[in-house]
């Protein structure tokens, strides 16, 4: 007999042998691996010794409940990006809002229907991939980047974000209350993509750009220097470029090749191409000495890169 390829690895916490067993029948036959806990204690044992892709929580457990593990999931930096789906009865309301503040992603009401219990494990599981994958490849580029929620609330920091947090005197926590008084009302217009907003931390200012959204409901944005945007609107007015335009230009006046200016700017080399053809064409020039020349020129007159 041909074995499905694996899909992943769930741990299920449940204190019932029944409903144990029920789902991990149904996840094992769906091409999962299973992990199984009595109770939260087990739970966050088993979790931190074979990280698992998601963690299906009930919410009424003895020992340690699901509010309690999942809380403290989210408070291991090493676990904190697992999904957690609770388990509740259909008549516990208030149990669904105690999971999703304790860092759940949903929730399942019981009994349990296989259908719904494969479709959201499938989404969360994949959703989760999705923001691990666009973290590493923002951690790996330098990039200080993070993701939100509509409300500011954080979800992860890049490292380079963190640290040039640090070089200003703040940190996540103050980066996380700027964002819900200032940058909420931005995200709920639905910037366009590479769209910029200003944010002020204590007394210096930052620039904000929206990468897009990994999926539903998480924002993801990076960090740029007040010195960038003002180069980049000055130069902007002076050769009367787009705002991808200036940023291009700028950085090629700093000496980046394509490949790297796309990595910063989040584009393809193709994309950087294609923006400095209209670049020479808009300064008169024919290649990208000359370009960066005229660029430097005009800024030496502004202020020093």
């Amino acid at each position: 007999m041909i074995r499905a390829e694996n899909k992943g690895v769930v741990l299920i916490a449940d204190d019932t042998v029944e409903s144990l067993s029920m789902l991990n029948d149904a996840l094992t036959g769906a091409g999962y691996t299973v992990l199984v806990a009595m109770d939260g204690v087990q739970a966050l044992a088993i979790a931190g010794r074979m990280t698992p892709d998601l963690i299906l929580l009930d919410a009424v457990m003895p020992n340690m409940d699901g509010f309690e593990a999942c809380r403290a999931l989210k408070d291991n930096a090493d676990l904190q990006d697992i999904p957690v789906i609770f388990m509740t009865g259909l008549s516990d309301s208030q149990d669904v809002v105690r999971g999703l503040e304790s860092g759940g992603v949903d929730y399942l009401t019981k009994p349990v229907r296989i259908n719904e219990l494969l479709a959201r494990v499938q989404v969360h599981m994949s959703n989760a991939r999705k923001t691990q994958s666009a973290r590493g490849a923002l951690n790996e580029l330098g990039q200080p980047a993070f993701s939100c929620s509509l409300h500011g609330e954080l979800n992860w920091c890049t490292n380079r974000a963190q640290e040039l947090l640090e070089t200003l005197g703040s940190n996540c926590a103050v980066l996380q209350q700027a964002l819900a008084g200032q940058v909420s009302d931005w995200l709920s217009r639905m910037p366009q993509k590479h769209s910029q907003t200003r944010l002020t931390l204590g007394d210096r200012t930052l620039g904000l750009r929206f990468l897009g959204q990994p999926y539903p409901g998480e924002y993801l944005l990076r960090l740029v220097d007040e010195d960038d945007m003002v180069l980049c609107h000055d130069l902007r007015s002076q050769f009367l470029l787009t705002e991808r335009e200036a940023e291009v230009l700028l950085w090629l006046a700093r000496g980046k090749s394509n490949q790297e200016i796309g990595r910063i700017l989040s584009m393809s080399h193709r994309t950087v191409n294609k923006h400095l053809e209209q670049v020479f064409r808009k300064l008169e020039v024919e290649n990208r000495t000359s370009a960066a020349a005229v660029s430097l020129g005009f800024l030496s007159g502004i202020k020093l890169l």
